[in-house]
Order: structure tokens, then sequence, then C-alpha cells
């Protein structure tokens, strides 16, 4: 039989091997072909001057990530149509041309693969690896500890490059959320430099305990701070790995899934390119909650008396409230803006970002350099020999290097290095934005007015009485001062060598990594001048008197600046691995096998934490139609006692390309590929600290603070006749397990692969998760049985997770001038608690069992009261406060005639972690412009909104607290009746609003938000490209407070920002 070969020209023409001239193929036993003489005749031949030397060259041409020779890959010289040849079976090519010039380039292109450009100068032999197209099915994924073509992947493995993820965004992880399917990512602050919380196919552990997956960066462990500050220039591939096919050969690290980094490494054979990215950002602060002004504050406040004791007498007269909105003196009557006080609406960022790659014959290397400089939103100046303005200066340097010592060995070493500095006051981000809500406009002046004779700032304060006096945020920041240092460098060295003399396709791997990290920070500050003002300042009758000397706050103040010593910390991880790879075709049938060996070391204290394992992968390919694979780890962890501590994690898949099949071939136009797979297997993890613990070795018995004397007692007859002695004793806090084993997970996965007219790719998966043996503290066990503050634990917990994902891409040049591509993909999971010992409840809607890990419990309000003889009538719900008239009414689960936590029940199985997270966005290409969107969304959330009553002195340093606009706009009157509030019954204590304050279904509101988090235009030149870009610059959502993203109103808010950008290609 015959069979036909295309191949696509660099000069443009499509032709099959049989209509090119002097070129044959035919039949050979297995089934392949061999190739003879390789002249490509195209037409009449071009002139060649009488002084042209002959040169030959011969080189091979291979897939660059699995080294397969490539059959009939076209090679042509560059402005010479007449010369050209194709690769014969084994992927080699011999090739005679005539040239005057030393610089002569090949261009070489492959069906399915990216057209390259080689220069041949002083090279007579070439090994020249090309790149599959990002649409063909001979791409490679990444997968554990090596690479797959797609078209043989049987796991779950999600993939982009690096010019996916590439935004203005200050931090890598802010662009994750919507990229992947099975990856949630939720940016919970604004702040510069601050990461997003990402994992992956949701959480199936307890709150507060790790969801984080295993990040490896050129195949070494680094931590989510590392990745924020890796440049998405430096970034070919980032592959996520999700079920247990993938993620069981890395045994105890794969249980949260395994997220891969692969970064450019140059090519051989290339001439240098060098690549410049120049960016300056206009960054404006997002949503804030809006406050009242001092006025109005003052009016809420009498109302609030009014609400609640009619008889009081009012704190603030209408001439107060008045002179207070005229503003003629606001020393006096202050009216303080905090948030236009303490943040500024515009911040900048600067990036810069150099690379460099190349090759030669025995050599390739990629360098990179990236320097970010951003500023924060606070409105500070110099005031002593510090500028406490946020400030992040970041530099991160990149450099890979391979070398081939000779033929069959290669020698590597990846590096990467990171530098950061972090200046800004010496107060929480949050803590700030917190003090817009818990200051009030009219307490005070951030200062007052400079009076001859003082040489200092007077910074405004509130007296609470007893010689106690409020701190003032403005003060804090203008004060105090920070700054942190962090260095890391992750350095990797590896050598792989070609065993094919041995037998053929087998290699041998060996790398080891050394990464330090250290730490250095320290604080100074001097402390402000506090001042404020009492009522008999206000009872002056000139009032409009604004050089009034205000009351000193005790012996507050110093003209000098104190400073703390510098504080360090450190931390040095040592990493081996050792891979034997063995990858064979026989016909159509093709075996890969690997084996591995793996030990870590990490050490922050004198006892470094070691584990160790080995681990193995088979594939099996027939025909690229039927797949099976098999997984499997054996770790062992330190952290367990003798005889448990390795444990054997298993797993395995299937697939079956059914387009492959000849029954198939009717419908190929439509459905040109169709997969579909499954896997099942083990994972386990070592990380089973319970929240709140310290613990590493789970099998040794704790003390007290290691203090032999923690439990103190006498005896005797008393000190008063001088016999009495003093004892102590231990006290145990934790009770080693002897026998505990690891936790594990269970995980099932089914998915299906679908491409559709050549152009329209979809991925579908279902997956769930069986995590059991999850250490937890034994609640049920009642104190009675006398272990005191060592509360037992035991591996009773079991939590299932499970929901589906897909994506969806397109790509098509519609015409030689235009082309446009979409992507989009979601995710939905739900886990649930099926087992864990919880206290002994008297009714079940008390328990958590059976229930979301993620969900929202409290009262369920029943609207507001409308009148005493409703309150008379209904249970009596005694919450801390007497209820009236527009306070919330709750339901009385139990019918036991009372409001109390056992009426409390889950409002929502969602919560602040949503549920279903997706994205979408799309690109055109048309001549010269480029433009792109995409957007991102988060669903079934939902967010929890008490503890929003104002005045109470529950603010910054015991101040009375502010109140929000919509609170003003839409609270409960007694004189309108206006039951349908969205604000109860105010008041200005919590013997007032204890009752309104409980988590209950009056306070939840809906979380949604859909985000357009880039939009981008571009034009490019013939050695730039320029471009504007926007992030987060329209959000949709029915939340009207703040940010729904942040969750909590107290967050440095999403920024908004403006990129101008240049991209140089030299």
């Amino acid at each position: 039989m015959r069979k036909e070969i295309k191949l696509t020209l660099a000069v443009a023409a499509t032709l099959s091997v049989f209509d090119v001239a002097g070129v044959r193929a035919h039949d050979t036993e297995s089934g392949g072909f061999l190739m003879t003489h390789a002249e490509v005749s195209t037409g009449s031949p071009a002139p060649q001057s009488t002084n042209a030397a002959t040169r030959t060259i011969e080189g091979t041409v291979v897939d660059k990530t699995t080294g397969e020779p490539l059959i009939g890959a076209t090679i042509q010289v560059k402005g010479q149509p007449t010369s050209g040849t194709v690769t014969d079976v084994d992927g080699h090519f011999k090739l005679s041309y005539k040239t005057q010039k030393k610089d002569v380039i090949l261009m070489v292109s492959y069906v399915g693969y990216q057209p390259k450009e080689v220069p041949v100068e002083g090279v007579t032999d070439l090994k020249i690896e090309l790149d599959a197209s990002a649409q063909s099915l001979n791409e490679v994924v990444v997968t554990g500890t090596g690479v797959q073509k797609k078209v043989s992947v049987t796991g779950a493995i999600s993939s982009v490059s690096g010019a996916e993820l590439k935004t203005s965004a200050s931090t890598l992880t802010q662009n994750l959320a919507g990229k992947f399917a099975g990856v949630y990512a939720n940016n919970t602050s604004g702040e510069p430099g601050s990461g997003a919380e990402f994992y992956i196919r949701g959480i199936s552990n307890f709150a507060g305990k790790s969801a984080t997956p295993l990040i490896l960066l050129d195949d070494v462990e680094i931590s989510a701070g590392d990745l924020n500050y890796i440049p998405a220039e430096n970034i070919k591939s980032f592959s996520v790995l999700k079920d247990a096919s993938a993620t069981a050969i890395y045994g105890a690290r794969g249980a949260n899934g395994v997220m891969i980094i692969t970064t450019k490494g140059g090519d051989y054979n290339t001439k240098t390119k060098i690549n410049v990215t120049l960016e300056n950002s206009f960054n404006f602060m997002g949503k804030l909650p809006e406050f009242a002004d001092g006025a109005t504050y003052m009016e809420m406040w009498n109302k609030a008396s009014l609400y609640r004791n009619p008889n009081e007498p009012l704190k603030y007269t209408d001439e107060m409230i008045e002179r207070t909105r005229s503003g003629i003196n606001p020393y006096l009557y202050p009216d303080v803006d905090w948030q236009n006080v303490l943040f500024k609406k515009m911040a900048m960022r600067q990036r810069g970002n150099v690379n460099v790659s190349g090759g030669g014959s025995k050599v390739k290397y990629y360098m990179s350099l990236e320097f970010l400089h951003e500023t924060g939103h606070y409105k500070t100046e110099k005031l002593y020999s510090w500028n406490n303005q946020l400030q992040n200066y970041n530099y991160t340097f990149q450099n890979n290097i391979s070398y081939k010592l000779t033929p069959t060995t290669t020698i590597s070493m990846n590096m990467n290095a990171q530098i950061h500095q972090n200046t800004r006051p010496n107060v929480n981000a949050d803590n700030f934005f917190a003090s817009v809500m818990d200051m009030t406009p009219v307490e005070f002046p951030t200062t007052f007015p400079a009076r001859e004779g003082i040489d200092h700032v007077m910074f405004g304060c509130y007296d609470k009485g007893g010689g106690n006096f409020s701190d003032n945020p403005y003060a804090q920041l203008r004060t105090s001062f920070r700054q942190e240092n962090s260095n890391t460098v992750n350095t990797v060295i590896k050598l792989n060598q070609d065993l094919d003399m041995i037998t053929k396709g087998l290699n041998f791997n060996v790398w080891v990594n050394f990464k330090s990290w250290s730490w250095s920070g320290y604080t100074r500050s001097v402390e402000p001048y506090l001042y404020y003002i009492n009522s008999s300042h206000q009872a002056t009758e000139d009032w409009q008197d604004t050089m009034f000397m205000p009351l000193r706050a005790g012996t507050s103040g110093s003209k000098y600046i104190s400073q703390s010593d510098i504080s360090k910390a450190s931390d040095n991880t040592f990493e081996l691995q050792a891979n034997l790879n063995w990858l064979r075709s026989f016909g159509e049938h093709e075996l890969n096998a690997v084996a591995i060996y793996r030990m870590r070391e990490y050490r922050n204290k004198v006892l470094p934490n070691r584990n160790q394992g080995i681990s193995g992968r088979v594939t099996y390919d027939y025909g690229h139609k039927y797949l099976a694979e098999f997984n499997f780890g054996y770790n062992g962890t330190e952290r367990l006692a003798k005889g448990y501590r390795f444990g054997f994690f298993p797993a395995g898949s299937i697939g079956w390309v059914i387009s492959n099949e000849n029954f198939w071939a009717p419908i190929s136009p439509v459905v040109s590929y169709f997969k579909v797979r499954g896997s099942y297997g083990l994972v386990g993890s070592d990380d089973m600290t319970p929240v709140g613990s310290n613990l590493y070795f789970f099998y040794y018995d704790q003390i007290y603070q290691n203090n032999l004397s923690a439990l103190g007692f006498q005896t005797g007859a008393g000190a008063s006749l001088g016999v009495s002695e003093s004892f102590g004793g231990p006290q145990m806090i934790y009770y080693g397990l002897t026998n505990l084993g690891w936790e594990k997970v269970k995980k099932f996965d089914v998915g299906v692969d679908i491409r559709l007219f050549e152009d329209l790719n979809i991925t579908l998966d279902y997956f769930c998760d069986k995590r059991y043996d999850i250490l937890m503290a034994r609640q049920s066990w009642p104190s009675s049985l006398g272990y005191g503050a060592a509360t037992p634990y035991g591996p009773v917990g079991r939590i299932t997770n499970k929901g589906v994902e897909g994506s969806v891409t397109y790509s098509k040049a519609l015409t030689s001038d235009l082309s446009v591509s979409f992507n989009g993909n979601f995710t939905y999971n739900k886990n649930v608690l099926v087992e864990g010992d919880e206290l002994q409840y008297k009714y079940p809607w008390l328990y958590s069992t059976n229930l979301p890990l993620n969900y929202m419990r409290g009262y369920v309000a029943e609207g507001l009261f409308q009148s005493e003889e409703e309150i008379a009538n209904s249970p009596t719900q005694d919450l801390g406060s007497r209820v009236m008239v527009g306070d919330i009414k709750y339901r009385d689960l139990n019918g036991d005639g009372r409001i109390d936590t056992d009426d409390q029940t889950m409002l929502s199985s969602y919560g602040t972690t949503p549920r279903l997270q997706y994205g979408f966005g799309a690109t055109v290409n048309w001549k010269r412009w480029d433009f792109g969107f995409f957007f991102t969304g988060s669903a079934k959330r939902k967010i929890m909104i008490n503890n929003m009553q104002p005045f109470s002195a529950h603010g910054w340093g015991g101040s009375p607290r502010n109140v929000m606009q919509w609170v003003v706009d839409n609270h409960f009157d007694p004189e309108l009746n206006n039951f349908d509030a969205e604000f109860p019954r105010m008041g200005l204590g919590t013997n007032d609003f204890a009752n309104n304050n409980e988590p209950s279904s009056f306070w939840l509101r809906n979380g949604d938000f859909l985000r357009l988090r880039n939009l981008e235009l571009g034009y490019s030149f013939p050695i730039c490209r320029i471009y504007v870009q926007g992030i987060n610059l329209v959000n949709f959502t029915s939340f009207k407070y703040w940010d729904p993203e942040m969750g909590s109103w107290n967050k440095y808010p999403t920024q908004s920002s403006v990129t101008i950008g240049a991209q140089f290609n030299l």
C-alpha cells in the first residue's frame, strides 16, 4: 500500500512527496517510509555566480521536546528556492548548495510544527529542533518528571504559555484567575506585591490548613512567594497537574495538585535574540466603602440616641452640627475625611525586562533581568530621615545555560535569583483601611496649625478619659517606618546522558538543587506629640478662632528617633533527583518508562526536615489510539513513627482516541479529534499539622513550652510557718501518635478531548477526590477523661470534593491579514465533610458533618419586629441587648421559646470561597494591530456583612466608629416604619444593638462578580510593539458596598491600572 506524506515547503507550496521531482518514497516492512534522493525542484534554477563555492551540510531534524526524528521535514537555503531537501526516516538530511556568503540561513518546516530559520556559518553538522505548533496534536505537554505529546496524554493536565499569563499586574499569581480549568485564584488584597490565594479543584481540607499545590520551577520546588515574581517573559510553559495519574508520581507532595513552570532555555544554532520590555502603569485605588461626612455623622448619632433612649440629652446640638457643616473652624469642629487624608487616588509602577537568548552547535542560553518598582497609595511625605511611602523594589534574574560535553552528554544550569526590598509605615495595611471605619470624622483634626515656639507637628487625638488617649492613624502613617529585605537564590545543575549505546531510547538524568532564602527587617519611629480639645474649647465665644491652644495628651511626643535591632531569618533547601528514562517505538507500539529517586532536606533551625522516595511511570501507546499509563510513588517522611513512615501511592489511567479508528472517517471533517480518558489513584500527604498547632513530629509527646515545672504546687503546713515547699511538673499539651499513618486522597477523573473543524478545541472533565485519615482533635471525648490541655488527636476526618471543569479554545486565520482566537474555561466544585469528630449536639442542624466545608452559619432572620405586641408574642431574644421595634427577629428552630446558639444553622451552602470560577477572552489581529480582552468571574459565593454597627467604641484605639453611607441612606426609622430597610434600628453601644450584630440571613449578600481583568490594544512596528493595557477596569456585581473579591471592607482594595508599554525585538 502506498502512503502519501504532506510537506509544507518554505516556498509556501504544499506538495505530496510523489509530486516533488527526484524524490521517491516506498513502504518499508514496518509501515514507515524510506526517502531516497533529496533534491527539490520548484521551478527554473536561479542564476549562480561563477565564483560561488559548493558547500555541503548534514544534520538531523527532531522534535525539540521528545527528541524524536521528524520524517519528511523540509530544509531550504534562504534565497535559493532550487536548493532544498527533505529528511529521511531517521530525520537525517544532506544538502549541497552554492554560495559566496558565509552566513547562510536554512529554512526548516514541518507539518504541525513552527517553522524555523537556522544560521549555518562555520557549521557542517546540525541538530535542528522544532517546536510543535500550539494547535497541533504533536504539541507536548509537561507532565510529572517528563513530557508527552498532547495526543498521548491520559491525565487531567492544563497548560498555557508564558505569553498567555503576561499582564501588567505586579505579581504573576494575580493573573491565574480564569486562565486554567481547575484552578481557583482569589485576589484578597490589592496591596502592591501581594499575590493571589490559589488552589486546584477547590479545597478538600479543613479551613486554615494549606491547600496550596506543589509548585515546581524547572523541576525544583519553590514557594508561592517565589512564583509571584517570575516574569511571564521567562516562562515557556505553565502546566497544572490535577488528577492522580499526573500527581501520584510526586507522592507526599502531590495531594493538592502540582504546578510545573518551565523557563525558556534558548535554542541551538540560532542567532542571539534580545527582547526588551518597558512599562509604566498608573494604578488607581479600587472601590472603597463610602462614609458619611461630619455633620451627617452627628445627626446619625443623635438619631441612634433617640431611637434607643429618647429621654437622654443629645450629644450634638444643632449649633455644633451647623458649625461642623460650615467648615469655618476645622480644628474646633473637625470634619475629617479619613480616606482622603490617608490615601491618594493614584500610584505608579515601572517595569523593565531584558532577556537574551541564542545558541551555537554545542551551547544554548537564556538570560533575563527584570526590574519592578511599585508605590502604594498612602499620603505621606518625608518628615524625618526616611521615606515611609509603601514601595516595592524587586529584581529578578534568570540564567539558563546548556552545554553539550559530548554528542550524548549535556550539562545545564538554571539559576533564579530574586531580590526584594519593601518599605512602608510600621502599621499593617489592613489596619489603615480599617481606621477609616474605626475613626469618626468629628472627634479631632489630623493636626493642629503650627504655633510660635513649638517645633514639632501637633497631631490630634481623642480623650478617652482616665488619662487614656486614642491613636491617630495619620500620626502613625507619618511617624513610623519599616524596611524588609529578602533574597532568594535557587540553582539547579543537571546532567543528561543518552544511553543509546546500551539500548536505544535509554536516557539518564540527574540534578542537584541548592536554594537559599534570607530575610532581614527593622523599624524606626518617632513618638508623635498628641493634642486634644475638650468641651471648654467649644464653649468659648470666639469659636471661629483657629489659633486656640489645644491640650497636650499627657507627656506624649519625642524629638528623637528610636529604632529596633535588625531581625533576621533564613532557610536552606537541598534536593537531589535521579531519573532513568526509556522511550522506544516498535512499529505502532510506543513504550515509555521512568524510574526516579528523589530526596529533599529543608533547614531553618538546628534539626533539618527531610523526606525521600522513589517513583515510577510506565506508558503505552498503540497507534495513537489505545493509551495506558501506570504511576507510583513510594515516599518516606520523618514526621511519622518507625514502621509508618513510608507510603505507597499508585495510580493508573487509560485513554482511547476514537477519532483514529477507521469507522470515524466519515465524520472526521467535522470532529477531527475525539479522545476519552479516565484515571484513578491514590496520593498521600504528610502535611497533617492541625490548625493552630506547631506539631512537626507526630509521634512525640509535647509539654508546654518545654517547661518541666509548668504546673506548680506546694506541700507542707503553709508558707507562714516556713514548712512548705514548692514543686512543679510538666504540663502535657499533646500525646504522640505512634501508629499514625499518612493522610490519603483517592482521586478519580474522567474526561474527553474534542477538536471540531480543526480549529475548535473542547476539554471536559468530571473529578471526585475522597480525602481520608485526616488528623483532627477528638472533640467528642469528654474532658472527664483527664487529658487536660492535651486534647487527643486522631486520623478520623473524611472529606469528599467533586466537580466538573471545561475549557474551549478557538483559533483561525480568516484572511492573510485577519486572525481571531478565543479561549474560555470554568471550574465548579462542591466539597462535603463526610466524617468528623464533633461535639455531641442536641439538634441535627448544629452538626457540620455532611455539610460543605465553606458555608455560612447563623440565625434565620424573619425580618424586623414591627410592633411591641409582636415582640411580646415571640420567643425571647436575649442576645445581649433589649429588643425593640425595628430590631431583627430570629426563628426559633428548636421551639424552646428562646433564641440562643442552638437556633443557629446553615444559612447558605456557599461561603466566601466561590463554588464556580470562570474566565473567557478573545484576541483579534489585523495587519499590524492587535486587540484582546479577558474577563474573569466568580459565582455561587456569599458575603456576611454583620459587624457594621456605627458609633460603638470598637474602633482604632477605642474610638467610636464611623458610619457608612449606605446605613445613612437605608436604615430603619421608627417615624417612617420602613420595615424593609437594609439596616435595623441603630444604637450607640452593645447594650443597644448586640441582638442585631449576630450573623444571620439578614446580613447575607450575594458575592458574585464578573470583572474585566484585562484589555489591551497594540501596534507592531518592524522592531517593536507599543501597547496600552487596562487591568480591572470594570466590575459587574450586585454587591454595592465594596469590592466583593476582597470579601471584607477593611482590605487594601483591588487596583485598576492603565499601562503604556513597548516591546523591542532586536
